[in-house]
């Protein structure tokens, strides 16, 4: 490895400035060192909090977390926002920062630890993409990534096969406050208590009130557009279900109940759908965390 540079510019963390940098070819470049500044500027308060000793941070890019394809074909465009992510590539593992729309940090943090990883392939035409493939056998797919060409150079510099595999074998979240491993479908950090945000209670608020999964989870502009189609949808079935029971329209009035019962009851299945998915973001319930100190 090239010497590392922690200065004042660099935000006070371990960054091998002749890596992150320079562009695929190892030349350096004043655009990208202004881009990876900026990216890098908002999540460097948690990096001071996460990277361990000796560790350097070699790539910082830009890009999309794994989704499935009903996420995006029930989400359409709006899921490329939803999804936004930071990805920060160090010389052991690859530490991924659910992010909102505007890249900002969302206290979520997840890592891939080299050692769970057979191989990651980049996709350098048209799709940037990369996927991860884990020893275990599953795989996941990075979107929008726009430096998979120097995400391909910075990985033929780490030594994947020297590092230790974890118990968790694929990419897995850890602790906001304590940095600790969370436990997988567990909402409550077992070192420290932290407390995340439920599969439970976003469908049950996804159930109980118009828009009130998106809401929980931290999604207020797509809670605003559900919170009004779901209104109208009650509107609707209410209003049908007068005309049904004064008799106003006769024998059509039992099919439009049941079309618009339908149509509503599917919009709830998305919010659920989407809202469950949203939490295994791992989102604190409190939004001041103060990290305990290492």
């Amino acid at each position: 490895m090239i010497n590392t540079s922690s200065s004042a510019e660099t935000f006070g963390l371990p960054l091998n400035q002749s890596i992150a940098f320079a562009n695929h070819k190892g030349e350096f470049k004043e655009r990208l060192k202004k881009q990876q500044l900026k990216t890098l500027e908002p999540f460097a308060p948690l990096l001071k909090q996460f990277l361990e000793p000796g560790e350097e941070v070699l790539l910082t890019m830009r890009g999309c977390s794994p989704m499935s394809f009903m996420e995006q074909f029930t989400s359409g465009w709006m899921i490329y926002y939803i999804k936004r992510c930071v990805l920060v590539v160090t010389d052991r593992r690859i530490l991924h920062f659910p992010a909102r729309s505007n890249y900002s940090p969302r206290h979520s943090i997840a890592q891939i630890r080299f050692g769970d990883v057979d191989t990651i392939t980049a996709s350098t035409f048209l799709s940037r993409k990369f996927t991860v493939k884990y020893k275990n056998g599953k795989k996941e797919v990075f979107l929008y990534v726009k430096d998979t060409k120097k995400l391909k150079a910075v990985l033929s510099e780490v030594r994947m096969t020297a590092q230790q595999p974890t118990t968790f074998g694929i990419r897995h979240h850890l602790c906001p406050k304590c940095t600790d491993p969370l436990t997988i479908g567990e909402y409550l950090c077992p070192s420290c208590k932290l407390e995340f945000k439920s599969e439970k209670k976003a469908r049950n608020l996804s159930i109980l009130y118009p828009g009130g999964g998106y809401f929980y989870t931290g999604h207020p502009f797509m809670g605003i557009g559900d919170a009004i189609v779901e209104t109208l949808l009650i509107v609707m079935v209410l209003a049908s279900f007068v005309n049904l029971i004064s008799g106003a329209e006769g024998d059509a009035g039992l099919p439009v109940v049941i079309l618009f019962g339908i149509i509503l009851f599917i919009e709830k299945l998305y919010t659920v759908f989407h809202a469950k998915h949203y939490v295994r973001e791992y989102i604190p319930v409190d939004k001041e965390i103060q990290p305990l100190r290492r």
